[in-house]
This record gives C-alpha cells, structure tokens and sequence, in this order.
C-alpha cells in the first residue's frame, strides 16, 4: 500500500486510488479506469480477495479493518462505486476512532 497513508482521514480521491492500486496489484492492467466495470477485474475469488487485501491494508495502516455488510465482489458496477462503498463504511468508522481518541485516549486494537 502507497505510504501516503496517515492518520488524517484521506480524500475520496486518494481512497479511490489506493484501491485502485490493490486491483492493479491482484489483477495488473484492470485498474486503469475506475469507470471500468468491477466484473472485468475477473472471477469472484479474485475479487473477493482484492477487498479482502485492501481491507487489511487499511486495518495496518489505520488500525481497523471496516466492517462492510453485503458481498462486493458480487456487484455490477464500476470500480469506483466499490471504493465509494467501502469508503462510505471507512469514514464512519474512522471518524468514530476519532471521537473514542478524544474521549478515551488512544486505545489498544478493538474488533468493530
């Protein structure tokens, strides 16, 4: 994962683009346009573990993993709208670390 990654809540644009990146590392050459649709990337197997790769990417860097409902690696859409799903999910549970920090301290790795 790119080290840009900090502790401040990243743009869309930026989440867009790491997730980008996991795709272009699972299945090279897919990722070149998050209109592409998600189903071109390649089976499911394939696509499952490209978010399950993300999401643990982004559990390393940040210290949780998003909790996401439904199966992603299911959808007809475009890339994009897969990371605008999971991000929807990253930034509501980021800012809720963000406000346990303030109120509680910084806290050992808790499962969501």
């Amino acid at each position: 994962m790119s080290k840009s990654f900090s502790r401040t809540r990243p743009t869309f644009n930026q989440f867009r683009d790491w997730f980008l990146e996991a795709v272009d590392r699972h299945s090279p050459g897919n990722a070149n346009n998050p209109l592409a649709q998600w189903h071109s990337v390649g089976e499911e197997a394939l696509r499952q573990e490209i978010i399950s790769s993300f999401l643990d990417d982004l559990e390393m860097k940040f210290g949780f993993r998003p909790l996401l409902k439904g199966e992603l690696h299911k959808l007809d859409c475009p890339l994009e709208s897969v990371a605008n799903r999971i991000f929807h999910v990253f930034s509501t549970m980021f800012l809720v670390e963000h406000i346990n920090a303030k109120m509680y301290g910084r806290s050992v790795k808790r499962e969501h």
